[in-house]
């Protein structure tokens, strides 16, 4: 049975990417977020959304959370949503979630209570900086899957191995992957 791991680089390692001009690993919190169309791995987003904000008042930063939350609940069943990460970088708080296409972010953001959210965030002024934008994705490639079986390298899509026929494991498509 498949095993996927979840730990950070050897320390070896994060001394090497440390060591590089620009590089800083921070301790961050992160949240994920799977949604209607959970299945699909990241080939199969046909638009990215990354979102950017930093605060410099407390109440202000509360508030903002407060609405956030009631979107992100909204999300959970946005037709065409695939999955969203957020963290943190210092001060600067990033969000980037992946869209079946971009017609489906669009239609989200066109909701009335994220048209509500964003007169509130330009009204309240919550964040110190603000930076939104969709890519429609051109170029997308395969997601494959190397067998652990053999040498064989399948697309995500297909069930087995190429080379071998083992059954495959696809982490997308499974529970085991979810933390509940």
């Amino acid at each position: 049975m498949v095993e996927l791991l979840s730990a950070p680089p050897p320390p070896d390692v994060i001394s090497r990417l440390t060591a590089i001009p620009g590089v800083r690993i921070t301790p961050t919190v992160l949240a994920t977020q799977e949604g209607s169309e959970r299945q699909l791995g990241p080939e199969a987003a046909g638009a990215i959304l990354m979102l950017q904000a930093t605060f410099v008042d407390e109440v202000k930063a509360a508030e903002f959370w407060n609405a956030a939350a009631g979107l992100l609940e909204q999300l959970a069943t946005a037709p065409g949503f695939i999955r969203r990460w957020n963290f943190t970088d210092g001060p600067h708080y990033t969000l980037i979630a992946l869209w079946r296409s971009a017609a489906e972010a669009r239609a989200f953001a066109a909701s009335p209570r994220h048209e509500e959210a964003v007169r509130d965030l330009y009204r309240r002024r919550w964040q110190f900086s603000h930076f939104a934008a969709l890519w429609e994705i051109d170029a997308p490639r395969p997601r494959v899957i190397f067998c652990s079986a053999c040498d064989g390298v399948t697309p995500a899509a297909e069930a087995t191995c190429r080379g071998c026929g083992t059954e495959l494991f696809d982490p997308y498509r499974s529970e085991r992957h979810v933390d509940r």
